[in-house]
């Protein structure tokens, strides 16, 4: 099997899964869903985004040039069918989407081999933009400066990871030549970067409340199809097809640096477990999913080349770097108990954030992961 190299999956080794510096909008013809993509709060809030996708003209999507053109396209037209179905609410949401949406999202999203809903990659990888050594957030959601904090926090944690690339790919080089020293400093450096985005997703707590996220922001993030969906049928994509189509809403759980960690430290889960983990796989950018599949190929994984190496610093640097990750999960699970299963409680009419990604039991199962990874470290 040939070398990994990061590069090759659209990961850069400054900013990680993130994409690199593109532009803010599309050219002029398709200045349509450039001007709804950014006017979509505003018009939300006065109730005349629907109108205004239904006035929006049916344009060709094979006008986009190259793969970041479509990219943003894919954002701009997500974003456009999350404010269209959503504008009113859970209990107002639509049915069908016009195709002047429809047809294009559906014909990007073939291209880029996507699924043609908001997904993670899109409202965060490809909508975070690094400017001066930060986080800009190129298009909002409803919701003003607690919405574009949630964004912009999601993105300073992907930037963390993206800033300590390097050492993920020393420890995947250090692995395969059998070069201790490399794998001990890449492990070293990856237990700091674990930390430093603990310390990133703490940011959260500064500008959300977890009234904000659930009631306001989440709304716009859910998926279609399943009895916990508003639109439990599924949603028609008008001008491709009459039957519906079901897709799992957008969750964080789609970004690939959870499942990246697991493959790269050798952390494995149940089968059920995994066959979840999978199946949320095929919401992130395929090159992602691609790298991750890549890694669970390895001949000779982290794992075993720190066994058979029988080095004390080496086994003390993975130790410390599963212990990290366990720590951040943990942390995680306070972040999801506070933001989805307290603030649903005092909502209980709606559906529960997390049963649109097919887990009722969402806790339980984050614990479970986390208890996984615990286990490396003996």
């Amino acid at each position: 099997m040939a070398d990994i190299q990061l590069s090759k999956y659209h990961v850069s080794k400054d900013i990680g899964f993130l994409l690199e510096p593109l532009q803010d909008v599309l050219p002029d013809y398709f200045e349509p869903w450039n001007r709804l993509a950014k006017s979509l709060p505003d018009l939300v809030a006065s109730h005349k985004f629907r109108d205004a996708v239904k006035e929006m003209p049916l344009l060709d999507s094979s006008k986009l040039a190259g793969y970041r053109q479509k990219r943003l396209a894919h954002l701009q037209l997500v974003l456009i069918t999350s404010g269209y179905l959503w504008q009113e609410g859970e209990g107002g949401a639509v049915q069908r989407l016009p195709e002047c949406v429809a047809k294009p999202l559906w014909n990007v999203s073939n291209d880029l081999g996507l699924k043609p809903v908001l997904t993670y990659g899109d409202v965060c990888l490809t909508n975070c933009k690094v400017k001066n050594g930060d986080i800009e957030v190129m298009y909002n959601l409803p919701g003003g400066a607690g919405t574009e904090w949630f964004l912009k926090v999601c993105g300073i944690v992907e930037l963390t990871l993206g800033k300590g690339a390097q050492s993920v790919q020393n420890i995947l080089d250090g692995a395969k030549a059998n070069d201790k020293a490399k794998l001990t400093s890449g492990l070293t450096e990856l237990t700091t970067v674990i930390g430093n985005m603990q310390t990133s997703l703490a940011k959260m707590n500064d500008n959300l409340t977890p009234e904000h996220f659930y009631n306001v922001l989440r709304p716009f993030l859910g998926g279609f199809g399943g009895p916990a969906s508003p639109i439990s049928g599924g949603l028609i994509y008008e001008g491709v097809s009459d039957a519906p189509v079901k897709m799992i809403g957008g969750s964080a759980a789609q970004s690939s640096a959870m499942q990246l960690l697991d493959n790269l430290l050798g952390v494995t889960h149940s089968p059920d477990k995994q066959a979840f983990l999978d199946e949320i796989s095929n919401y992130m950018i395929p090159a992602h999913k691609q790298l991750l599949v890549d890694l669970t190929k390895m001949p000779r994984k982290v794992p075993q080349v720190v066994a058979e190496a029988k080095d004390a610093n080496l086994s003390k640097a993975y130790t410390g770097c599963v212990a990290a990750l366990t720590q951040y999960r943990t942390y995680h699970i306070q972040v999801v108990t506070k933001y989805i299963v307290t603030a649903s409680k005092s909502d209980a009419p709606k559906s529960l954030a997390y049963k649109d990604t097919g887990r009722s039991d969402l806790i339980p199962f984050l614990k479970e992961v986390r208890d996984d990874t615990e286990k490396m470290q003996k």
